[in-house]
């Protein structure tokens, strides 16, 4: 009887996977959950829970057809024939039950855009350019940084992480020439003097570069710090030796102390890896987590709720860390997202807010995705991601922004998969995108990425999808023309409304990649690809 059992049971089957899955998922979040319950907030526990929830649906839904299936055979043989029928009702009900939880991943997945049209025209510029030159965006992409034969895999041993997958020389080199020809200048130091005073100058800090002191604290993504030791090969974050590169420039170009920095991603943790290949190298950084271990301190959130949503809905604080700094950097991945649509600098901050109740070691914030675009849809609806990129302890000191393409990832979990479209030609991402105009760089990594999502039909395409309500989002961060008509957003609560956050654009087409700027045809965003096989 057994080995029949066992014959019968198709390991590769789409059901049986999910019946394995449900049952290790149930065990687990049981495991976890009862001796400590707020564990149930957990990002992990939060995957595991609807796996869980249907498994245990699909238990009951499988006992009630049995069970009304029986009471069925039972009336009839006793020819109560009213009874029966309710019964063979009740059954035909608990089997379409289980056939709709059966299907409805695939029904849920089932996501086809009208068209592959870009929301917006091209180069029609919307909100006001900023930066030490406006609206100017450097790209810069180099296929040496990364090992195009890495796969990733489950239960590998093969990490994208490792040097072996990274190279951080060359890494290194992408980033310095980011950051000067950005600024418009050879030298490195200069290049970065150049960028401070910038960010000094239009915010009341006269003509002045960095002043030994001052504090600066980074906002990265460790989203998929939640993620099994199985799925680690092919879940990406934070890109470890980026980081490392970032502080080498900060620390032994501009000077600034390595006490005086604060990086992390405030409420995840802060693994080994990162011990290992950023800690390691600059050990006396002021390194965060959520619950703090080993060389990591806990974040400790302000005392007050600080950042008010403009629809009134919620109120958070933030890390004492962003409040205590004179700049901040965020460097956000490069990635899709299955409610945002893409998650990039704005939507980065979504793990720097905690909601009524949470500590740091549970920050869950969920319910905070209401006005994402998955949850929103259609245009002129509240975005509470204006919010997180308009609050003055967040782009408010915004220095600059380094988003990370070296692998780029696709949905909130970051699967990592090469670009198919030009100019990656299925090779991995392998880019940094650098600038102080957050709208004009979102605006660019989306149009990399809506192009990469039509080009590749095998991606999930969250990206075309939700297109209106991304260009929403960027049109309401570039300019208060396009604010529901009962928002103002004041994301301080002081009775101030915010202004323009920067410039969206759209570029000409995905071939020249030509903005407003390149073209001399307006204000809007200037982009500067750099590709290093052209420069060699």
């Amino acid at each position: 009887m057994r080995k029949k059992l066992l014959r019968g049971l198709n390991l590769t089957s789409s059901k049986t996977y999910l019946l394995i899955t449900g049952l290790a998922a149930t065990v687990w979040f049981l495991v976890r959950v009862i001796p400590k319950p707020s564990r149930a907030r957990y990002p992990c526990m939060q995957v595991a829970a609807p796996m869980m929830s249907s498994f245990v649906i699909y238990l009951l839904g499988i006992s009630a057809s049995w069970f009304s299936f029986r009471k069925f055979r039972q009336a009839f043989y006793r020819s109560r024939y009213l009874a029966g029928s309710l019964f063979l009702f009740l059954t035909l009900v608990a089997f379409a039950f289980i056939f709709l939880w059966d299907s409805k991943d695939t029904i849920a997945r089932a996501l086809v855009p009208a068209d592959n049209t870009f929301p917006v025209p091209s180069n029609q510029p919307v909100g006001e350019a900023k930066g030490l030159y406006p609206g100017r965006v450097v790209w810069v992409h180099d296929q040496g940084a990364t090992n195009e034969n890495y796969v990733p895999q489950d239960g590998s041993e093969d990490f994208w992480f490792s040097d072996e997958n990274a190279d951080e020389a060359v890494i290194q080199d992408m980033l310095a020439t980011a950051i000067t020809k950005y600024a418009g200048t050879s030298d490195l130091s200069a290049a970065w003097d150049s960028i401070f005073r910038a960010f000094n100058r239009t915010h009341g800090r006269g003509d002045a570069g960095y002043t030994k002191g001052e504090k600066i604290a980074f906002k990265i993504n460790l989203t998929n710090q939640s993620a099994s030791y199985h799925e680690r090969p092919r879940r990406m974050d934070a890109t470890p030796q980026l980081l490392s590169a970032v502080l080498d420039q900060l620390v032994n170009v501009v000077g600034v102390s390595e006490f005086d920095i604060t990086l992390g991603d405030p409420y995840r943790e802060f693994r080994q890896e990162y011990k290992d290949l950023v800690m390691s190298k600059f050990p006396a950084v002021y390194y965060v987590d959520g619950e703090g271990s080993d060389g990591v301190d806990q974040t400790v959130p302000s005392s007050e709720a600080v950042l008010k949503f403009s629809d009134k809905r919620y109120e958070s604080t933030l890390p004492q860390q962003y409040l205590d700094a004179t700049y901040h950097i965020n460097i956000p991945c490069l990635k899709t997202h299955n409610e945002g649509g893409i998650t990039l600098i704005a939507k980065n901050h979504q793990g720097s807010f905690l909601e009524k109740g949470d500590d740091p070691a549970g920050q869950y914030a969920i319910n905070m995705h209401y006005s994402l675009a998955a949850n929103s849809r259609g245009t002129r609806q509240y975005r509470h991601t204006v919010d997180y990129m308009g609050h003055a302890e967040t782009g408010g000191k915004g220095l600059i922004y380094i988003i990370d393409g070296i692998w780029g990832g696709e949905s909130w979990q970051g699967w990592i998969s090469k670009y198919k479209s030009d100019p990656f030609n299925n090779d991995y991402p392998s880019s940094l995108f650098v600038g102080q105009d957050p709208v004009a760089l979102e605006s660019v990594c989306y149009d990399v990425m809506f192009q990469e999502y039509i080009t590749d039909p095998s991606k999930i395409n969250y990206p075309v999808q939700f297109k209106d309500e991304i260009a929403d989002h960027l049109k309401q961060c570039a300019s208060s023309d396009y604010w529901p008509a009962a928002i103002q957003y004041d994301p301080e609560g002081d009775g101030t409304p915010i202004g323009s956050l920067g410039v969206f654009e759209h570029w000409n087409n995905p071939t020249d990649r030509q903005y407003s700027r390149n073209l001399g045809t307006g204000d809007g965003i200037e982009l500067l690809y750099y590709n290093a096989a052209a420069m060699a």
